[in-house]
């Protein structure tokens, strides 16, 4: 499968060490700003162009685009492979606006064209298998779930001006940090819908955060859940979900630089009175923990094509839409 990468930081950080590793998967176009600095690493790739405009893309020959930009962009590249229905896989948001957003998955779906949304959680082992834990009802029935994500956004924290600050675009927390949370919550217990939500500017001694976030959900199984996020200047990146049963709980959680790795599963019994410790896979292949569940993506796509992911992300957009 003939592949264009298009985008220059993530794409080159998260996506670009794994086209080295997936041999189906064969590199052949790079659209980036940030070329020049990664010659070593290009050169790797046989009979790989470059192209300045992106449009140029669907003049060739591939079978699969890979977007890693920002959401106005994106909006655009989507909406024009609508003619040409190439396979296609990108980032959330979808767009910076919830119309375009609705549009392009009506198009994507009419069109039967293969895409996935690049959700970091649902292809992290250990999300899949509290996925499973619900599903198969080992623990019971759920009755409530609590969510406390502490994370360090230079950008935010810097108040750099760019997409990834700005809320109308598509960047912002709710955006770029609570579509995640949505995403999985969805993932775990069904379509949601807020109940409440508040912002507010905090500041704890010795911490200083500079935003704090709360938001109440519940879904058509009468499951409620309470999710509270952070901003904060530095520290670890902290992620805590906590899920009660009627036969016991569960608690996944990490205290880690890297936000996606190094994540630990409690899973307490109360009829057995036993705790059980699961740890995610450490190292798989890369040192980014990006990439390693971009690798379970890509994987995935090319046996398993399917359109889960994007109703996800919409979801999680029409949340982040009515809390405006």
């Amino acid at each position: 499968m003939n592949v264009a990468l298009v985008g220059s930081n993530f794409a080159l950080k998260g996506y670009l060490p794994v086209l080295k590793k997936i041999k189906k998967l064969k590199l052949k176009i790079i659209c980036s700003r940030n070329i020049k600095n990664i010659k070593d690493e290009i050169n790797y790739f046989e009979d790989l162009t470059y192209e300045e405009n992106w449009k140029n893309i669907f003049k060739k020959s591939i079978d699969l685009i890979i977007l890693a930009v920002p959401p106005v962009l994106q909006s655009k590249i989507l909406s024009h492979n609508l003619k040409y229905k190439k396979k296609i896989i990108f980032e959330k948001p979808i767009s910076h606006n919830l119309f375009k957003s609705k549009k392009i998955v009506e198009g994507l779906k009419k069109n039967k064209i293969s895409c996935e949304v690049n959700l970091t959680y649902l292809n992290h082992d250990l999300f899949e298998h509290v996925k499973r834990i619900i599903k198969e009802k080992t623990l019971g029935r759920v009755m409530k779930y609590k969510i406390l994500w502490e994370f360090v956004s230079y950008d935010l924290n810097k108040r750099i001006k760019s997409w990834k600050t700005n809320e109308k675009i598509g960047g912002g927390v709710k955006n770029i940090f609570l579509t995640h949370v949505f995403s999985y919550c969805e993932f775990f217990f069904g379509k949601n819908k807020c109940k409440t939500f508040r912002i507010k500017m905090i500041k704890f001694k010795n911490l200083d955060y500079k935003k704090f976030i709360t938001c109440n959900l519940i879904n058509p199984n009468s499951i409620e859940g309470r999710i509270d996020v952070f901003t904060k200047k530095s520290g670890p990146q902290k992620h805590r979900i906590r899920i009660d049963f009627t036969k016991g709980y569960i608690e996944l959680f990490t205290k880690s630089k890297d936000w996606t790795k190094d994540f630990t599963l409690k899973i307490y019994n109360k009829n057995k009175d036993s705790t059980k410790i699961i740890r995610s896979k450490k190292n798989i292949i890369f040192k980014d923990g990006r990439c390693n569940q971009i690798y379970t993506m890509l994987s995935r796509f090319l046996t398993i094509q399917n359109y889960t992911n994007i109703d996800f992300c919409l979801n999680a957009e029409k949340i982040n839409y009515k809390i405006n």
